[in-house]
């Protein structure tokens, strides 16, 4: 459903601020998004002896944690995990967390027009802090932020069959992905590359 003309606007009227604003600042570059990881594992292919089904067994429980990451195009990922539906004190708290992480440098953020993220709330914390700048993405438009690639990624690699019975496990399984995905510069440098909006900064 996504309007192209409005992305091919966006794409030539908000990318030139966004790199205008990445050089004045000599800012950071981060695309953020967020998605619900599901005790239903992605199944993956798996070998067994030769004529012989095989099979992978899978919880029938079902159970859901909320993460939220921003990734760079310099290959950097920050994430947080949430056990319930993210709002928009939690978009606040990892804007936050985000400029705590980075503590002198300017961060210049583009994410979708979600309700947590273009609320009254979040909108008046933006202005309030001088070293965030963030961009809106055109409605509808997964494939013009790269973060969605970090949970495509997650799901359907590395925590592809899975094996959590329960949320605790999930969630701790969740984070400890997310933080080797976090510690492989190169891996989310190449998932970065992947995404279709990625020519227009390289």
């Amino acid at each position: 459903e996504a309007d192209e003309e409005a992305q091919q606007k966006w794409i030539k009227q908000e990318i030139p601020k966004i790199k205008k604003c990445v050089k004045k600042h000599r800012g950071i570059l981060y695309f953020e998004d967020e998605c619900n990881v599901s005790l239903d594992a992605v199944l993956g292919k798996t070998w067994g002896p030769i004529g012989r089904k095989s099979i992978q067994k899978s919880t029938g429980n079902r159970a859901s944690v909320s993460a939220m990451s921003a990734i760079s195009d310099t290959g950097k990922l920050i994430f947080t995990l949430h056990e319930e539906k993210i709002t928009s004190p939690e978009v606040i708290n990892f804007l936050d967390q985000m400029l705590k992480h980075h503590p002198t440098r300017h961060l210049i953020i583009v994410m979708d027009r979600a309700p947590p993220h273009t609320s009254g709330v979040t909108s008046k914390y933006i202005e309030s802090k001088k070293r965030l700048h963030v961009f809106y993405l055109p409605r509808r438009s997964p494939e013009l932020n790269p973060d969605e690639k970090v949970w495509n990624h997650l799901k359907n690699e590395e925590m592809k069959s899975h094996q959590a019975r329960n949320k605790v496990d999930l969630k701790k399984l969740t984070k400890n992905k997310l933080l080797k995905m976090s510690k492989k510069p190169i891996l989310l440098r190449g998932i970065f590359m992947r995404s279709e909006i990625s020519k227009f900064f390289i």
